[in-house]
């Protein structure tokens, strides 16, 4: 896996042609191996009443930046897929730029586990999220 600027270059590169992620306009903040780091540019599209980002776009985020992590760690033509996917949310994302950091914290024979955290530029945490994907036979 490319590391620095042309890993992070060639992950933007895949997220910008997916056609599943693209409605949320995700940037490659990082990328290394078995972590990611995700923008999630605030849009009026994403805002739920009360212009609090919706909680769907919080879990694409997660999901993304740990494929992406996947990806970072056994090269960009791997492919694994999401087996589950747990939300935590702890405070509202509310107009505003949303990072979401995930981490592999193993790698088995079939299942990659990691978390993901949506949070703020600062620090504030908006979701704990858990993950699994399962490698394809």
């Amino acid at each position: 896996m490319k590391r620095g600027k042309a890993g992070r270059a060639a992950a933007q590169k895949l997220i910008d042609r997916a056609r599943f992620v693209s409605f949320h306009g995700f940037r490659v903040k990082s990328m290394g191996d078995g972590a990611c780091t995700l923008e999630l540019p605030h849009h009026k599209r994403l805002e739920r009443p009360g212009g609090i980002i919706n909680g769907p776009s919080l879990m694409a985020a997660a999901d993304c930046a740990m494929w992406l992590a996947i990806k970072g760690r056994f090269g960009m033509d791997y492919d694994a897929l999401t087996s589950e996917l747990n939300t935590a949310f702890l405070s509202p994302a509310k107009a505003e730029h949303v990072y979401c950091t995930a981490r592999i914290l193993k790698a088995g024979r079939r299942r990659i586990y990691g978390t993901a955290a949506c949070h703020s530029r600062s620090g504030r945490l908006f979701t704990h999220h858990t993950v699994t994907y399962i490698r394809p036979d």
